[in-house]
């Protein structure tokens, strides 16, 4: 994949991964649970990416930028206090 191709791709599914990622949150808010919150958000885009046209190639050489972005969007979210830390 070229680099405008990934770019294009994130740019488009960007609110949606928003939108996973805090859904996600939502119905599993506790604490040391992000491996199972990632692999929920995983297992949602891939079944959603296996019912299109995968013009991206296979799944697997999206899902390390598709991750990437989610680790971000968490980062941001934890670091401006929109995610609440359980005290």
């Amino acid at each position: 994949m070229h680099f405008i191709e990934i770019f294009k791709l994130i740019l488009s599914i960007f609110p949606l991964i928003i939108n996973a990622v805090k859904t996600v949150e939502a119905v599993v808010p506790q604490q040391g649970k992000g491996m199972e919150k990632l692999e929920l958000i995983r297992s949602m885009l891939e079944a959603a990416y296996q019912s299109s046209n995968q013009a991206y190639g296979a799944f697997e050489q999206v899902w390390p930028v598709l991750k990437g972005t989610v680790d971000s969007i968490v980062k941001l979210f934890n670091s401006t206090g929109l995610f609440k830390k359980a005290e």
